[in-house]
């Protein structure tokens, strides 16, 4: 009798177990620590930066320090264009519009150009005065008509606000930076989450290098679901949140794939793609493709 009592609840207990796990596990869209794909991407864009997706065999990508803008084919593994430009500066984030592609300089400067193809294409460039001293993310917000703008750094010397990274919106129709941030991520929310998925680097040290933080070096809005995800390639993290800001995930990315993410894009059927600039080594691409 005594066994027959022991195995009911032995049963009951491994019921509710997997009733919690099934409940308070979210299942990954993505392996991130086997990439379906890994591309070793050429000498030329080892400052890699912001990619976007042109076709579902190319990707358009920039790279620091100048605002050319590279095509590259993943399926043939080979660079196919290059549009140059005059202009100078920290070219960080990219996106494409149609046939216009758009371009972010870290200090605010948004460059567009328009047909960018075609020889007569034109290059518009839109101050966007934004508060925040370093801007590196930059998507397309197809659902929404605009671009998404992620502030890497803290927006002033405010104590209230060193602990808050904003996204900024830009209506494609009036070509004009929104008002307000359409999103406002607080560090804090985020180092809970951490502590919640038991991420490692969620403990503030006794140094300031090493506290918790969340640097955004680039945006996307995944084509399935609309989320936004935002890669923080110093800090080796990768958060998801819905249109309202509401964390949906945060994943920690492996040092050894991950050496410098700065890059992220998603092809029209949800694979994602996240590019490492080179370092010491080659620039690389992964691919990630979507588990529906």
């Amino acid at each position: 009798m005594k066994k027959y009592i022991y195995l009911i609840v032995l049963v009951v207990a491994i019921a509710l177990s997997l009733c919690y796990i099934l409940k308070s596990a979210d299942l990954p869209e993505y392996n991130l620590s086997k990439p379906d794909e890994v591309i070793k991407l050429p000498k030329t864009l080892k400052e890699i930066s912001g990619i976007t997706v042109t076709s579902e065999n190319q990707i358009a990508c920039v790279e620091d320090e100048i605002g050319t803008v590279f095509i590259y084919d993943i399926s043939t593994d080979r660079m196919v264009n290059e549009y140059e430009n005059n202009l100078t500066g920290d070219f960080e984030g990219i996106a494409l519009v149609g046939t216009t592609m758009y371009v972010l300089r870290s200090d605010g400067m948004l460059v567009e150009y328009t047909d960018y193809t075609s020889p007569a294409s034109e290059t518009i460039e839109y101050d966007l005065n934004l508060p925040s001293i370093n801007n590196e993310g930059l998507c397309y917000d197809k659902k929404n008509n605009r671009l998404l703008i992620a502030a890497k750094s803290k927006t002033e010397d405010n104590i209230e606000k060193k602990s808050i990274r904003l996204i900024y919106g830009f209506d494609l129709k009036t070509k004009k930076v929104y008002g307000e941030p359409i999103l406002k991520l607080h560090i804090k929310h985020i180092q809970s989450k951490a502590l919640e998925l038991n991420l490692p680097k969620t403990k503030i040290g006794k140094h300031k290098e090493d506290e918790f933080n969340f640097r955004p070096s680039e945006i996307a809005v995944n084509p399935i679901d609309s989320c936004i995800y935002i890669l923080s390639g110093k800090d080796k993290l990768l958060l998801v949140t819905n249109v309202k800001g509401e964390i949906k995930n945060l994943m920690a990315l492996e040092e050894k794939l991950f050496k410098q993410a700065e890059g992220i894009t998603f092809l029209s059927n949800g694979d994602m793609l996240i590019s490492n600039e080179g370092q010491k080594g080659k620039p690389t691409l992964l691919l990630f493709k979507y588990k529906h």
